[in-house]
């Protein structure tokens, strides 16, 4: 059978269990099988408890006893669909493509690790010291598993995030942190047309705030503000006594990031109307993966290794985050989009582009060498 071939066998399992991250025993049996992989080209895995809302991760490390690591690897365990998508749309094959639930986001970055690992060469593998980690949350934000990631991440020299690839074909260099914040208004209602002078209207002092805190974006840093959602009042007669926006930011340095929080902070403490107040809320707040020197040197690698294995790696700089964000908070170099390439995320349209699947796992095998 062809490497290909090979792959498809072993996807079609973890393909055909659902895995959204609510099933935690889908997520952990996909660990499991994950585990039994591993153990068979003697890599020493521990199940690892993140907590009795989600699945088990899998810790998998050829040299456990060492205190850094030359490489470490991640990817995610977990889907968005619900129960029952497995069996209704499994693992199938169309041409250049496969579909299924997950194929691409993450499972084909999950088994990529694994082949990459397999096809190592001896030599590589006695030398180095590699750590793959595979979380079972990334889907609902890396709640419980952000902190464990990046306790073994700060050990690493090299961190690859095996999201798949663009559907063109590009891994990820750097990406953007997100912050999201609502800010709740609170005003005092009043009829529109008999006493508005009564009023304090939370709806204007909501949108004029919004406004002033969109000016905040700046193109020269590539940071944006997005008011994405404005919500109040209960009729057009009345005058709004409670208004809610929610904001999400982003930015390309953390620094930038902070800076443009403790802006839109200034702006909550100010008065946009009189007798009206606010407050907000954090509700996240990331940091970025930067492209650093170190990480330069790192994609400079994974272009050699892509050119030698016969294609040309192409790069690009991503506005969403991932779990990648959370690791390079560590200060170590990170990229991302190392699995084969695929599209349509979350859809039922969901595909893996097999044409990529040797190479990328390829690409993989042969950094081993470089580093």
């Amino acid at each position: 059978m062809t490497m290909l071939e090979d792959f498809l066998k072993d996807l079609a399992p973890l393909v055909n269990l659902d895995c959204g991250t609510a099933n935690t025993a889908g997520v952990t049996r996909a660990a499991e099988i994950m585990k039994a992989h591993f153990e068979s080209i003697g890599f020493t895995c521990e199940l690892v408890d993140l907590g009795p809302t989600v699945g088990k991760g899998l810790l998998a490390r050829n040299k456990p006893e060492a205190g850094y690591y030359d490489v470490m690897m991640n990817a995610h365990l977990d889907t968005v669909f619900p129960d029952g998508t497995a069996a209704a749309r499994p693992l199938s094959v169309d041409g250049d493509r496969a579909h299924g639930p997950g194929c691409s986001d993450c499972k084909g970055g999950v088994l990529a690790v694994f082949y990459a690992l397999k096809n190592a060469r001896k030599e590589d593998l006695d030398r180095l010291s590699i750590c793959v980690a595979y979380n079972p949350d990334e889907e609902t934000g890396s709640v419980a598993s952000t902190e464990w990631l990046a306790s073994h991440g700060k050990h690493a020299k090299n961190v690859l995030i095996f999201e798949a690839a663009r559907a063109g074909g590009e891994l990820v260099r750097s990406r953007k942190g997100v912050g999201n914040f609502t800010v709740t208004f609170k005003g005092k209602s009043a009829h529109a047309g008999n006493n508005p002078w009564d009023g304090r209207n939370a709806n204007v002092a909501a949108m004029k705030f919004a406004l002033a805190a969109y000016e905040l974006a700046d193109a020269e840093l590539g940071t944006t503000v997005n008011p994405g959602v404005v919500k109040g009042g209960s009729a057009p007669n009345v005058i709004s006594d409670t208004c809610e926006v929610q904001i999400d930011i982003r930015y390309w340095k953390d620094e930038d990031g902070r800076a443009l929080k403790a802006k839109i902070e200034e702006l909550v403490g100010k008065t946009w109307v009189e007798g009206v107040t606010q407050t907000m809320r954090v509700d996240c707040f990331g940091p970025a993966m930067p492209l650093s020197e170190d990480t330069k040197e790192l994609v400079a690698k994974i272009t050699e290794a892509a050119k030698l294995e016969g294609f040309d790696a192409q790069w690009v700089d991503a506005g969403g985050g991932s779990d990648g964000n959370h690791i390079a908070k560590e200060g170590v170099p990170v990229i991302d989009g190392c699995a084969p390439a695929g599209g349509a995320f979350h859809s039922d349209r969901e595909f893996l582009r097999l044409d990529t699947v040797e190479e990328r796992i390829r690409m993989v095998t042969r950094f081993l060498t470089l580093i």
